[in-house]
């Protein structure tokens, strides 16, 4: 597209910033569904470990994840009433588990794709802002995997059981904010990577050329791609770490 053109697409652009909450509420509605299902399983567990006959935090969750790993946590979330409480410790459970890669992936992703979108057009200042943002959002489905596999690898080794402070971990990368700030690292350096390699093989221009063919309905296309990127990811980074959780679970078990 010739440079001269992006004037004509403004309307477009401006309905496109004006609908990109979708991908938040997607994303919310994902959450609150983990969260949800999570409140449930604690009750259960709870139950469970009470119909037993126990009454200590620590046995009553033994061997349910992520509840054995917090049993307090878990506790005050079974027991919980207030619908808003609920939710609470839920959240403060799934930030301690399975949710910590999705809150690192997406605060930061939020973060620079955002910024590369509206307020940053010189990434991109022959192309639409909705051009821009279907290029970015399919290409992420590429660099967002190491992300996703270092979750998948260490989230169980360097994150959960593991203390806040490095200097109290048996190695400093073996603690909560070495996980997190290591994945800080790798998804900045992959998505700085992502604006490349978009760069080099003109894949905005392809994005471009194949929008046009739809017409009428290629802006609705470029509002809607980013919501579904943002579930599939959401997805795959929840499954990674109950995927590892569970290969830890049997490794252990084997060696009983």
């Amino acid at each position: 597209m010739d440079c001269q053109t992006v004037q004509q697409c403004a309307r477009d652009d401006k309905l496109l910033e004006e609908l990109t909450k979708i991908r938040y509420v997607v994303l919310g509605l994902v959450v609150i569904f983990q969260l949800w299902k999570l409140a449930g399983q604690a009750m259960e567990a709870y139950v469970t470990g009470a119909s037993a006959g126990q009454r200590d935090p620590q046995e009553l969750f033994v061997g349910r994840h992520p509840f054995e790993e917090h049993p307090k946590i878990s506790a005050k979330l079974a027991t919980a009433t207030w619908l808003p409480t609920r939710f609470f410790w839920a959240g403060c459970l799934f930030l301690q588990s399975e949710g910590v890669g999705l809150a690192v992936y997406f605060g930061v992703s939020f973060l620079m794709d955002n910024a590369t979108i509206f307020f940053v057009p010189s990434v991109a200042p022959c192309f639409c802002e909705y051009v821009t943002s279907v290029a970015l959002y399919t290409f992420s489905l590429v660099s967002f995997l190491p992300t996703a596999a270092f979750a998948f690898f260490f989230q169980h080794r360097w994150y959960e059981g593991k203390p806040w402070n490095p200097m109290r971990a048996e190695q400093w990368y073996s603690s909560k904010s070495g996980f997190i700030a290591v994945m800080l690292v790798i998804t900045v350096l992959f998505f700085i990577l992502r604006l490349e390699l978009i760069r080099v093989t003109g894949w905005d221009a392809i994005v471009e050329e194949l929008l046009d063919k739809l017409e009428a309905i290629k802006v609705w296309v470029a509002i809607c791609v980013p919501p579904l990127m943002d579930l599939l990811q959401s997805l795959l980074l929840i499954a990674a770490s109950k995927v590892q959780h569970k290969e830890h679970d049997s490794a252990c078990a084997s060696h009983v």
